[in-house]
C-alpha cells in the first residue's frame, strides 16, 4: 500500500517571505474615497484637508477634501473623503 504524504510535510518546505510584513503598515484603498491603515501608532495631524498617521517605520500623509476619521482603534485607522494625494514621509 503506497504511503500518503502529509500536508504538514509539504507546508514545511515552503520558502519563508523575503521580508517581515509584521512591522510594515498595511494600506487598503477603496477607490479614492475610503482608506484603511493597519499598523498605526498615532494620529499626528487631523483636519478636513490633511491627515497624517504615524506608523512604526514611516509617517503617511493623506491630502484631499472632506477628510474624516471614521474609525480609530489601537492599531487601525479608517479615513473617508476625496483623497487627492498620498505621501510617505521618513
Amino acid at each position: 500500500m503506497p504511503k500518503k504524504k502529509r500536508i504538514a510535510d509539504k507546508n514545511e518546505r515552503l520558502p519563508s517571505p523575503m521580508f517581515d510584513m509584521g512591522t510594515m503598515p498595511y494600506i487598503e484603498m477603496l477607490g479614492n474615497r475610503r482608506i484603511t491603515v493597519e499598523g498605526s501608532t498615532g494620529i499626528l495631524l487631523y483636519d478636513s484637508e490633511s491627515i497624517k498617521i504615524n506608523t512604526c517605520k514611516t509617517v503617511i500623509s493623506f491630502c484631499g477634501r472632506g477628510m474624516t476619521l471614521k474609525c480609530i482603534s489601537s492599531s487601525c485607522v479608517e479615513i473617508e473623503g476625496f483623497v487627492t494625494d498620498i505621501n510617505f514621509l521618513s
